[in-house]
């Protein structure tokens, strides 16, 4: 009896198993299409900061299930901290954006002309089919004459699709917009090609 209770318990187990969905991880890159862009050595401008709400610092992509409640999902994740890729996405959309490199070294911060700021205060899905990205960014010139501008980004845009690849589609979008805002807002400090 204990053998065919012992047996039964593993092929439940098993067929339990078995019907786990596979998990997909996602990377926020830029489509990086043939492009040579000019690459000042330092560069100009540089992201010196991307932090993110709490309530991102996690590996889930984060759906708005109602008004004021997000819920994490479990088998669509980032394939890095969050922080880091919007890092390396937000610096070639701007470097793309301005037709120049954008450094994210922080060894060089101290030779760069302007420093961007940015905080993602909301970056996620609604129920209803669409992205939500909301940003502020401060933009820092440095130098004799220094400057400061502050930034409020907020935007949302329809799923082309649905399912999380169409969410993660459209937020690349949203992050393609932010990028060529942040570019307006260097080139109204003064930043010249």
């Amino acid at each position: 009896m204990r053998t065919i209770a012992l047996g039964s318990a593993m092929l439940l187990l098993m067929a339990c198993g078995g019907s786990t969905p596979a998990r997909t991880q996602y990377l926020l890159r830029a489509d990086n299409p043939e492009r040579t862009l000019r690459v000042a050595s330092p560069a100009r401008v540089g992201i010196a900061r991307v932090s993110i709400a709490p309530y991102l610092h996690q590996s889930g992509i984060v759906v708005e299930t109602e008004t004021g409640e997000v819920r994490p999902a479990h088998h669509h994740r980032w394939a890095e901290p969050l922080e880091d890729g919007l890092l390396l996405f937000l610096r070639t959309e701007l470097s793309t954006a301005l037709g120049v490199e954008v450094g994210i070294d922080r060894a060089m911060r101290s030779q760069w002309e302007y420093a961007v700021r940015i905080f993602v205060e909301e970056l996620h899905g609604t129920m209803s089919g669409r992205a939500v990205l909301v940003a502020s960014f401060r933009i820092e010139r440095q130098g004799a004459n220094p400057e400061t501008a502050a930034y409020r980004f907020v935007r949302s845009r329809a799923l082309g699709d649905e399912g999380y690849d169409a969410l993660v589609a459209a937020q690349r979008d949203l992050g393609r917009e932010l990028a060529r805002s942040m570019a307006d807002g260097l080139r109204e400090l003064g930043l010249a090609p």
